[in-house]
């Protein structure tokens, strides 16, 4: 009896320290902007929680996305070894969007109650991607929406419900509503993989051939996913093959939606896929005539991207000379790990850091280019900085930094970022920074302060937290 206590109490109490730092999590969770309350209560519930708090966390999560600043999860069109295009990236993959979350919640929801998860899908608003212009580089990716629509669709009815073909009239209405060259690819792979019956598959194709057929979007979003939807509209044509569809419908639609928007007004930038030069090797048939010059030229050649230039500034150029000192010696050689390991050079690095303290704006540049351009040094810097006191000075720095300089909300997932990477850093090395943690617990921001409590809790993979950096 007394071995059998020595090993329960233990346990007992195992349990009890970890439920209190779960609901400490919770509670800060409630003073968090919505995106970051949201996210936090969907990885409490993938922990190991009695399944009924695990949908009360999850039906929470989902109530507070709806007003995450931003609505849906983009990604760069163009890319640019250096500027805001990768950091950009980066800030979107962390699915903080209204979107994103809501279907983190749905899928999440799927295994513990199908039909609630059902319901829940069902109360995500349509999804209504506004044109882009030329101008912009940013593009919406609704990967994540047909992915869990097509789980949704193949896990959430009853035996009865499929024999009645309930599935394909669930995912007819989201096919019929499909406006923007961009839902293009992602909607082909699902129906691809989805169980649905050979009426169902016949009803949905043609459905699909109909919203390629009255498409008319936008240069930017065509241009970055026209290559794509071709590969995976190609799978989906072969598909309707062995299932006795008719190729013609589907590969008619095609060619009326390339032929539509390569012969629009076209963005500046040189697009390197040659969606018509696809079609004409992989799809065309007999009865199709393949795409002509005539008909794949633009009407005309619009603008271009703006917004993709970094440290335009005189300000940020002076920090960025400042910084190359510490990286290369005068006579051009870069500096080794040994030279870091020296106390003038790390000298050299806390008199950059108080450069970068006295930078306090860019002239010509918005808040959140200048955001982006300090934070990019910070992490610059991290990157070269060996384990102890000097690296512990910069991550501090960097805290106070963040602590006191927030962006508006439209731009809070771009400051979200700069703090994951900085909670990431520490929770990847918690031997070399882990006296950091206690100055990010110690954040007045409660959204700092939340991000390194929810990584004791609930870590991410290690390969996770590497994307974000």
């Amino acid at each position: 009896m007394r071995l059998l206590s020595a090993i329960l109490i233990p346990a007992y109490c195992f349990a009890a320290g970890a439920s209190l730092e779960i609901d400490s999590v919770i509670d800060l969770a409630r003073s968090a902007p919505p995106e970051v309350a949201a996210d936090a209560l969907i990885r409490v519930a993938d922990l190991e929680l009695a399944k009924q708090r695990k949908v009360e966390l999850l039906e929470q999560a989902f109530r507070l996305a709806s007003a995450a600043p931003q609505l849906y999860k983009r990604r760069s069109a163009l890319v640019h070894p250096v500027g805001p295009s990768g950091f950009l990236n980066r800030a979107f993959q962390q699915d903080l969007d209204a979107n994103s979350l809501e279907l983190r919640a749905v899928a999440a929801l799927l295994a513990l109650d199908a039909k609630r998860a059902r319901e829940r899908f069902q109360d995500i608003p349509p999804l209504k991607l506004p044109p882009l212009t030329c101008d912009e580089f940013l593009v919406y990716d609704v990967d994540r929406f047909y992915d869990v629509l097509g789980r949704v669709a193949s896990e959430s009815f009853t035996a009865k419900e499929i024999r009645d073909d309930e599935p394909s009239k669930f995912l007819a209405l989201y096919i019929a509503r499909i406006g923007s060259p961009v839902e293009v690819a992602p909607a082909a792979r699902m129906l691809a993989g989805v169980a649905v019956s050979e009426a169902g598959f016949q009803s949905l194709a043609t459905s699909l051939a109909g919203a390629l057929g009255r498409m008319s979007g936008d240069s930017r979003s065509f241009s970055s996913s026209a290559g794509r939807a071709g590969s995976e509209l190609l799978v989906l044509i072969e598909l309707g093959r062995r299932r006795q569809v008719s190729p013609v419908i589907l590969a008619e639609a095609y060619r009326l939606f390339l032929v539509h928007h390569l012969s629009a007004g076209r963005c500046k930038e040189q697009d390197e896929s040659d969606p018509a030069g696809f079609f004409n090797d992989h799809v065309q048939m007999p009865s199709l005539r393949a795409i002509g010059e005539t008909e794949s030229a633009p009407v005309k050649v619009e603008g271009e991207a703006k917004g993709l230039q970094w440290c335009e500034s005189p300000e940020c150029k002076a920090v960025r000379e400042e910084y190359l000192k510490l990286v290369t010696r005068q006579e051009g050689r870069g500096v080794q790990p040994a030279e870091r390991e020296q106390g003038q050079w790390q000298a050299t690095v806390r008199d950059f850091l108080s450069t970068m303290a006295g930078w306090t704006q860019s002239s010509g540049a918005t808040p959140a280019e200048y955001f982006r351009e300090k934070i990019g040094f910070y992490n610059d810097v991290l990157t070269i900085v060996p384990n102890g006191p000097t690296r512990e000075f910069v991550l501090r720095s960097m805290i106070g930094f963040l602590d006191q300089n927030r962006l508006p909300p439209e731009n809070r997932i771009e400051w979200l970022l700069a703090v994951n990477q900085l909670v990431g850093r520490v929770a990847l090395d918690p031997l070399g920074l882990g006296r950091v943690a206690a100055d990010l617990r110690g954040a007045t921001d409660v959204a700092i302060s939340l991000s390194i409590a929810l990584e004791t809790v609930a870590p991410r993979p290690a390969g996770e937290l590497m994307l974000l950096l």
